[in-house]
């Protein structure tokens, strides 16, 4: 099969602008998080210039900036200054945007995200690693079971919004429950459920997982940061993941995200979405499409 040359839509990258004022983790003391002990070249502002010029030579023709731990307080500012880059550069397309699905005033945040066109959804970090303490982002394994929680969701599904959920192989389990009681709302699983490390019990352990969310039709697979844990560019891992969930999933339910300007700490670009495209080199025409194009314009409704 000839190698993908046709239309990207990238759906799920980064942008940062006044790094201080507007991203307090970075100015945090240096701690390990899921992308490495050392992430200091993280530090450093990524512009819709940057991007569109990492974008021209692949044929990027639509983008979802994800929210990227922006100052919680006022997670509003972000989505706005993000519709005026788009307004004013055309990218990003689409704005999964931030907001804590237990707060009481749920609501009223999401009416302020929605008054900006280019809002699809919203992610909130939810991972919960058992073995590792530096990869929990919330405060209990089963915090997307919570009463709160769901109470968010459904409010989320009411609004027509998507959710972008993070988690490990462990909460599969949990987001298949929620995922049969939302029915109306879609979900996709960022990272590709997040496969830590290609030693056989563990792929075992995350194919295992993954096969539960398989019933669950509203439940797609978004495959980006594969590299996460490698921290290089790791043809193994991105075979693995890729393929897994192509072949469990199918085309129409997985799709195509870098994670930059993350993973510009171990690769550009071109390399990354060359790697991408090796993977999936022997696959049919009309599904590389849709991995890379046609899903996420369906998901996310660009």
């Amino acid at each position: 099969m000839p190698r993908y040359d046709g239309p990207i839509i990238d759906s799920h990258h980064h942008l940062f602008w006044d790094l201080e004022r507007n991203y307090p983790w970075m100015s945090k003391p240096m701690r390990p998080m899921i992308f490495g002990d050392d992430w200091s070249a993280l530090k450093q502002e990524y512009s819709v210039a940057d991007l569109k010029a990492d974008f021209a030579p692949h044929n990027v023709v639509k983008s979802v900036h994800v929210q990227a731990n922006f100052d919680i307080t006022r997670p509003e500012d972000e989505t706005a200054g993000l519709q005026a880059m788009a307004d004013a550069e055309g990218f990003p397309t689409g704005i999964v945007a931030y907001a804590d699905l237990t707060d009481p005033s749920l609501e009223s945040v999401l009416e302020k995200h929605q008054s900006y066109a280019n809002t699809r959804g919203i992610r909130q970090q939810v991972y919960w690693h058992p073995r590792n303490e530096y990869w929990r982002y919330v405060d209990r394994a089963d915090f997307c079971l919570s009463t709160s929680f769901r109470r968010g969701l459904s409010i989320l599904s009411n609004k027509g919004l998507t959710f972008d959920f993070q988690g490990f192989a462990s909460q599969f389990a949990d987001l298949a429950i929620i995922a049969r009681e939302f029915t109306n709302l879609r979900i996709c699983l960022v990272h590709a459920g997040m496969l830590t490390a290609i030693d056989d019990s563990m792929v075992a352990e995350w194919k295992e997982a993954l096969a539960v969310l398989k019933p669950c039709e509203n439940v797609f697979i978004k495959v980006s940061g594969l590299n996460t844990f490698t921290r290089t560019v790791d043809a193994d891992i991105m075979r693995i993941a890729t393929n897994t969930a192509l072949d469990m999933f199918g085309p129409d339910r997985c799709f195509f995200g870098s994670n930059y300007p993350v993973e510009r700490m171990w690769t550009s670009f071109d390399g990354y979405i060359a790697a991408q495209k090796d993977v999936l080199a022997d696959r049919p025409t009309a599904e590389q499409t849709k991995f890379f194009n046609d899903t996420a314009e369906y998901f996310y409704g660009l």
